[in-house]
C-alpha cells in the first residue's frame, strides 16, 4: 500500500509519455491487487511520479520521507533537483538513466524501474503493408537512407511520426503490418516502442548509443530501447552494416517473439513487484 503524487495536468488531454506512465501504474497496481492513494498521505509509503516546482511544496508537507520514491519524471539539471534531500531511492526508468544521475549527480540511492507495459487494443488486425517506421528526433537523412533500403527489396511501408500521430493512428498501424523499424534517438524507457513489441511485431532498430543531450561533459553511453533481447528483432548502430543486417532480419522474420519478452520483463506483475519490494525493505 502506498501513495501515488502526480500533476492531474498531466491525465489531461492528448496522450503523452507522463500520462502513459500514470495510466499504466495505476492499471498495473490494479491488476496486482496492490492498494494505493493519489495525491494525498492515506498510507505510510510515498511514491512521486514527478519533481517539478510544484511538489517540492507538496514534498515538504509530508510525514513519512524515509522510504520516498523519486521519478522518473524530473530532470537533474533543474535548480529544484537540489531541494530533494530526504528520499528512499530515486526513481530510473532505465539502466542508462541510473548510470547519468550516479555518474554525474552523485545519486547513491537509485532504483531501476520501468511501468508495465500493456498490449495495444488492436480489434483487427489487416496486413497491408510490410512494415511501420517509427521516426522520432531522428535527421531526415536517416529516414531517407531506410526508406531507400526498403524500397530496393520492394517492401512496402507506413510511417509514424513522434508527435504527429493519435493513439487511434498507432494503433490501426500496428494492426496492419509485420514488422517494424525503429529510426529513434535515445529513450528513457521507450514505452510506445515496448507496445509495438507487445502487439508481437519484430522490430529493426537503428540505435543510438549515446546520450550527449547536454554536451559531451554530460554524455553516456544509451539506447533507443534500453529494454531489448535479441528475441524481439536486430539491433545495430553502424549505418554501413544495415544492409545486410536487414537481411538477415527479414529471414528470420516468424522466428523473433517480442511479446514473450515484454511478458517476462515488462509485465504488471514483475514491475510492481519492484516497487513491493522496495517499500517492504521499510516495513
Amino acid at each position: 500500500m502506498f501513495n501515488i503524487f502526480y500533476r492531474t495536468s498531466h491525465i489531461q488531454g492528448r496522450m503523452s509519455g507522463p500520462m502513459k506512465v500514470i495510466q499504466s501504474l495505476c492499471q498495473s497496481l490494479d491488476d496486482c491487487g496492490v492498494k494505493y492513494a493519489t495525491n494525498e498521505e492515506v498510507y505510510k509509503h510515498n511514491f512521486f511520479l514527478h519533481w517539478d516546482p510544484y511538489h517540492v511544496e507538496v514534498y515538504k508537507n509530508i510525514k513519512n520521507k524515509e522510504s520516498l520514491l523519486v521519478g522518473p519524471q524530473m530532470w537533474p539539471f533543474a535548480p529544484e533537483f537540489k531541494e530533494l534531500t530526504e528520499y528512499g531511492k530515486l526513481v530510473a526508468p532505465s539502466w542508462w538513466v541510473e548510470n547519468k544521475l550516479k555518474k554525474y549527480f552523485g545519486v547513491t540511492k537509485c532504483l531501476v524501474w520501468p511501468v508495465a507495459i500493456y498490449k495495444p487494443d488492436i480489434q483487427h488486425s489487416v496486413i497491408e503493408n510490410d512494415c511501420l517506421i517509427y521516426h522520432k528526433n531522428r535527421s531526415q537523412e536517416d529516414l531517407d537512407y531506410v526508406k531507400e533500403l526498403l524500397d530496393r527489396r520492394r517492401l512496402t511501408y507506413t510511417q509514424l511520426q513522434y508527435g504527429s500521430y493519435t493513439q487511434d493512428n498507432f494503433r490501426q498501424a500496428l494492426a496492419s503490418v509485420k514488422f517494424c523499424v525503429i529510426i529513434d534517438n535515445t529513450e528513457s524507457q521507450g514505452i510506445a516502442i515496448e507496445e509495438m513489441m507487445a502487439a508481437g511485431k519484430p522490430l529493426f532498430v537503428w540505435d543510438t548509443p549515446v546520450w550527449d543531450h547536454m554536451g559531451q561533459e554530460y554524455a553516456v553511453p544509451a539506447s533507443s530501447v534500453p529494454y531489448w533481447s535479441y528475441e524481439c528483432g536486430e539491433r545495430l548502430v553502424d549505418k554501413d552494416s544495415l544492409d545486410l543486417a536487414l537481411d538477415h532480419f527479414l529471414g528470420r522474420l516468424t522466428t523473433y517473439t517480442p511479446r514473450a519478452y515484454v511478458d517476462r520483463e515488462l509485465s504488471p506483475e514483475a514491475t510492481v513487484k519492484i516497487l513491493t519490494d522496495h517499500f517492504s525493505e521499510y516495513e
